[in-house]
């Protein structure tokens, strides 16, 4: 099984791209993690693969005690892929301290985090899923043959981003209280539907968020009036939707 956390997207289809070329099943774990169980059967399974998201070159939190719990079996074959921006640091490396894994990918997806940074130009984000589109059928023969490999994309100094900077980004910048709507907000409720950890609640109309979020920025994503913001930052930076680019 491929089980997935994605808030914008990007792991999500490639899960469902890896499902298909493996002929293997594809399990959102967001519902899992919300809830505290495991999927069906995972104690059985002979291949675990892993898809997720690299926030500031490490794993979503939910998702790392999500895989230090999970019950899966010693001999099983298990990989991940992470998607990123540009690198994963060590990322991988600090979660199969946690979740021991044969072999493991990063693929570059587009840019998402628009409180820090503008989104990728539409040239370079239709680069980066046409190009991981074309890696999926290497990295599904690779799964299939149960090749022991590891092609994870760092960069430069990547313990220093991985073990410096994330847990500081984890400390100081996931916070919930900049979340805020600008004139406009429908009441669609879209936001809280995109949120993978049901962190958003409707009240009066609009969004209140709670304190589980991990800064997907789903949210700001799937508004269809793109009138909800973070702090003063996102104001002028564009959304992005992947259909756009597929």
């Amino acid at each position: 099984m491929i089980l997935y956390f994605s808030g914008t997207g990007n792991s999500a289809w490639v899960a469902h791209l890896l499902a298909e070329a493996t002929n293997d099943t594809p399990i959102d774990i967001a519902t899992h993690i919300r809830h505290n169980t495991v999927p069906k059967g995972i104690e059985k399974a002979t291949c675990v693969g892993i898809v997720f998201p690299i926030h500031s070159w490490y794993a979503p939190r939910p998702v790392v005690h999500f895989l230090k719990e999970l019950p899966v079996s010693s001999t099983a074959y298990r990989y991940a892929v992470c998607t990123c921006g540009d690198d994963a640091g060590k990322a991988i490396n600090r979660l199969k301290r946690h979740f021991k894994l044969n072999a493991a990918w990063s693929v570059q997806m587009p840019n998402t985090y628009i409180p820090m940074f503008e989104l990728d130009d539409d040239e370079t984000a239709r680069a980066k899923v046409t190009d991981t589109q074309n890696r999926i059928s290497q990295i599904a023969n690779d799964i299939l043959s149960k090749k022991t490999i590891w092609q994870v994309k760092e960069g430069a100094w990547p313990r220093l981003k991985t073990y410096v900077v994330n847990p500081l980004f984890v400390h100081f910048c996931i916070r919930t209280k900049p979340f805020h709507t600008d004139e406009g907000c429908i009441s669609c409720g879209l936001c809280v539907s995109a949120c993978p950890l049901g962190n958003i609640r409707l009240q009066n109309g609009h969004p209140q968020w709670g304190t589980e979020c991990v800064h997907c920025m789903a949210c700001l994503h799937a508004c269809p009036r793109s009138v909800i913001q973070y702090g003063h930052s996102t104001q002028k930076r564009g959304r992005y939707s992947l259909k756009d680019f597929l």
